[in-house]
């Protein structure tokens, strides 16, 4: 009986240890640089933002962007991190938005953020401040802007060489351009990382 008991108190710490362990590596299973791409589309509402069923408060001002993205992601291995990337879209015209015509543009954005490393591989990234970016073509080429706002999940791969990342929940993102126009807008993305350092 007493060594029975001894056994269990020994399997409950290991078991305990074997758990801190994982979550003591946390975001340090997570360190490098990684190259990604993706693509993304947003349903922007320019004039007064969305309604708590996430609808724009003025569908007539209403338009939507798809877009895809490639940059550099890194890691430091402490919960931090940095990203680089560039952006083509399209904006979609919409005959109920006379005023949206459409057209194409590019951007350069950069970030950085915080990420949480959870012990089963998953991974929350969240913006530590502002995204920031320039507008290099379309409509509003030479502005800047920032982005209030972007929060992605994924997984890591056992190897930690490959990582995704997704929206998971639809976020209203404030994005203030520097003409002092604000638009908010509720954007999906996905994102596929590689790590090549």
């Amino acid at each position: 009986m007493r060594r029975a008991f001894s056994l269990l108190i020994l399997g409950t710490i290991l078991i305990s240890a074997g758990t801190a362990s994982a979550q003591g590596q946390g975001n340090q299973q997570l360190k490098g640089t990684y190259a990604f791409s993706g693509e993304g589309t947003c349903l922007v509402s320019p004039t007064g933002g969305f309604n708590s069923d996430l609808t724009p408060t003025n569908p007539a001002g209403r338009f939507v962007f798809s877009f895809s993205v490639q940059g550099v992601r890194t890691f430091n291995g402490d919960g931090t991190g940095t990203m680089r990337a560039r952006t083509v879209s399209i904006t979609h015209s919409d005959v109920a938005a006379v005023a949206v015509l459409g057209g194409g543009g590019s951007t350069d954005i950069v970030s950085s953020f915080t990420y949480q490393v959870a012990p089963d591989g998953t991974v929350s990234i969240l913006l530590s401040v502002p995204m920031t970016g320039t507008v290099l073509t379309g409509t509003r080429a030479g502005q800047t802007f920032t982005i209030d706002q972007l929060p992605l999940s994924g997984l890591v791969s056992k190897d930690r060489k490959t990582l995704t990342l997704a929206s998971v929940t639809p976020t209203v993102e404030v994005v203030t351009y520097s003409n002092a126009d604000v638009q908010h807008r509720i954007c999906h993305r996905s994102r596929i990382h590689f790590q090549f350092d």
